[in-house]
Formats: structure tokens, sequence, C-alpha cells
């Protein structure tokens, strides 16, 4: 019975260092400026300037420490692929410290949006292709798909928090040089 469990936690660790982890991309925004709350705010601001409606992106809100949400993004194929056409949903995280904050989005899901005959929902976006897609539990088919969405969802996915990024960065700076202006 030891040797069994022993071969199995062995096993168990051996694969986990084989696992796939999903898409998660950071970056850190410096403003030297700026206090923790300050940042806090400007970055509220900006959710409410970004995005349609904020309230319903923001779900957990931490005042002058963090703010986590959710957000969506079209995902359009080719016509090859058309039953991938959907949207990608993530998780938006801020962290604040005194004169920075983190952006970071992960958990990057594809939500197939017309029905299909079988399930085409391409699920949780991970950050490396393995050589082999049965790691990921694909079969058939879904492996040619799954491979089409890799490759065209993590460039939408670097793309979107690029832009996110710069627009982030260049808010707080318009908001520092309004703060210095005299009035």
């Amino acid at each position: 019975m030891k040797r069994f469990l022993i071969f199995v936690i062995i096993s168990t660790i051996g694969l986990m260092g084989y696992a796939q982890k999903p898409l998660e991309l950071s970056a850190v925004i410096s403003n030297d400026s700026l206090d923790a709350n300050a940042l806090y705010e400007a970055t509220r601001n900006w959710f409410v300037e970004s995005f349609k409606d904020s309230k319903s992106v923001i779900e957990d809100d931490n005042p002058g420490k963090q703010i986590t949400g959710k957000g969506t993004m079209p995902f359009n194929a080719n016509v090859f692929y058309s039953s991938l056409n959907g949207f990608i949903e993530f998780l938006i995280d801020v962290r604040f410290k005194d004169g920075r904050l983190k952006l970071t989005l992960r958990n990057f899901n594809h939500v197939a949006g017309p029905a299909a005959l079988y399930n085409n929902n391409m699920g949780i976006l991970v950050d490396e292709l393995p050589k082999n897609l049965s790691e990921l539990g694909l079969k058939g088919q879904r492996k040619i798909s799954y491979r089409y969405y890799f490759n065209h969802a993590t460039k939408l996915c670097e793309e979107t928090f690029d832009k996110m990024v710069e627009s982030l960065a260049d808010f707080l700076d318009n908001r520092t040089m309004q703060a210095e202006e005299d009035w």
C-alpha cells in the first residue's frame, strides 16, 4: 500500500510540472506623483471612461488597495472557424502601492456565440500550446479548432492588454498634469 501511495504522489508531482498554466498578462505602471489612494481613485475613473458599464465590470472593490472585475472582448474567427465566433471573458485585477499599480489580466475563457451541434467553447486560454493537445483533454477536430483559437486569441489578448496598459498610463499622466496645473 505504501508503494502505491508513493507512486501516486510521485506521478502527481511529475504531471504537475507538465501542466499548462492559464495565460496571464501583467504590467506595472509607475506614477511617482500619486499615492495608492490617488491611483485607486484615478483607476476607478478610468474604468468609468473605458467600459460601457463600469458597475458591471467591477466586482470587488477594496479602496486604496485593489480593484477586481470582469471584462469581455469579441472573438471573430475566419469563415472556416466561424463556429468559434463569440467572446473571450477575462478577469481584471489592479493592485495599488504608493507611486505604482499592477494591472493583471488573467483567466481568458472562450465562450462561443452561435450554437453548434457540438461544444464549441474552447475554454481557458493557456500560456503555451503543448506539443500533444490531448494533454488539454482535446480530441479530434477540437484539436485543430483549439490550435486556431490559441494562435489568434493569444495575439488578440496581448493586443488588448497593451492597449489597456497604454490607456491607463495615459489617463494617469493626464490626471497628474491636471492636478499640477494652477487654477
